[in-house]
């Protein structure tokens, strides 16, 4: 196993910090009510329990999560620990590990979903050909397209022997059949500009005839937002359109910069006629803050951030990232949040299973 990808992913979704935020495109909506925030108990334990005794799905990152058109729920995942949780929580040093899986959840059942056999498991998705120790895919937002699951993928390719030697490739997009989740396609899409290194895996809006996807320009210290569209129900199938600023183009390298300061996964989701952004607070490096950020429109023009929850598990080796809603989720008044939790040392996650693990947190504005 290659337990350094865990902190390069890792590392790559907190960034270091920028000086400030910027609210590209319009004027900013004045502050929500202020938000109330608690530990979602059912799904900690759903999970937590899985985890510790089902000799399956052990933990994970990402988290992103998709409704299937039988009311399932495909939870999306990137680094993936496998097979079983020691009596004293541990996780054994021989557990296999993958890049990424799929639990289905159905009501309180789960259900793992990866490559491979149970006796030899890989990860659901990788690269034709590739060797997943130098080259691999980490699992982005997903949606449904007629009766197939579109799922995007980020790939990456080792370049040296260091933790911090690798780079982005390319986005390209997973089809899987409906219901049963069989892998059938793998789609590219068109290599970003040389000198912009565009993610296109951030979060999807389904709105009207258009499905469209954020992403990320990452250059490490700085991540800004960008926006792409594409017709409804037409992923794979017709070219994509870029937000210039002022309109759309064919031209990926015109794509312009909408917000800063945000990680490389987040949500966006509609909400009493605005658009709410739900990202971990990267102004400054490995915060523990969740916010949130505002717009009347998909294209920008995102206010200040408003503080959501401050991680409790942050401090010392380990750190939080990639906060995201699943408003699809919630209930009632609640919005159900989702962040992964870390650590610099990778002798913790073997030490306490229950670490590298998603957490889940309803937040309610007053």
């Amino acid at each position: 196993m290659n337990r350094p990808t865990i902190h390069r992913r890792a590392l790559l979704a907190t960034g270091a910090g920028i000086a400030a935020i910027g609210a590209f495109g319009g004027p900013a909506l004045a502050a929500p009510r202020k938000p109330r925030a608690a530990v979602n108990e059912r799904l900690t334990r759903l999970f937590g329990d899985y985890a510790d005794t089902a000799g399956a799905w052990t933990g994970a990152d990402s988290a992103y999560s998709v409704v299937l058109p039988d009311g399932r729920t495909a939870w999306l995942y990137s680094d993936t620990f496998l097979g079983t949780v020691n009596a004293d929580g541990s996780r054994p040093l021989d557990s296999p590990f993958i890049h990424n899986s799929i639990i289905v959840q159905d009501g309180t059942e789960l259900t793992t979903i990866t490559g491979g056999s149970s006796s030899a498991p890989l990860s659901l998705v990788a690269p034709e050909g590739a060797d997943e120790s130098q080259q691999w895919y980490w699992f982005g937002d997903g949606t449904v397209e007629h009766d197939r699951l579109r799922v995007l993928l980020l790939e990456f390719e080792k370049t040296g022997t260091g933790p911090f030697d690798f780079r982005y490739l390319r986005t390209a997009i997973a089809s899987f059949t409906l219901p049963g989740l069989a892998l059938e396609r793998i789609t590219p899409l068109p290599d970003p500009p040389a000198d912009v290194p565009l993610h296109w895996a951030s979060a999807i809006v389904e709105q009207d005839d258009h499905c469209y996807v954020y992403g990320i320009e990452d250059r490490q210290a700085d991540k800004y937002v960008h926006l792409a569209r594409v017709g409804r129900g037409r992923m794979i199938t017709e070219p994509w359109q870029y937000f210039t600023g002022d309109g759309w183009s064919a031209d990926q390298s015109a794509s312009a910069r909408i917000l800063a300061g945000v990680s490389n996964e987040f949500s966006v989701h509609r909400q009493g006629g605005q658009y709410v952004l739900i990202t971990g607070d990267a102004r400054q490096p490995l915060s523990a803050d969740i916010v949130a950020y505002r717009s009347r429109s998909l294209t920008g023009g995102f206010g200040e951030p408003v503080k959501l929850y401050s991680t409790p598990e942050t401090g010392g080796n380990v750190f939080t990232y990639n906060a995201k809603a699943h408003p699809q989720l919630g209930r009632g008044s609640s919005l159900l949040i989702t962040y992964n939790v870390n650590s610099f040392e990778s002798d913790d996650l073997y030490a306490d299973a229950r670490l590298y693990r998603p957490r889940y947190v309803d937040v309610v504005f007053r």
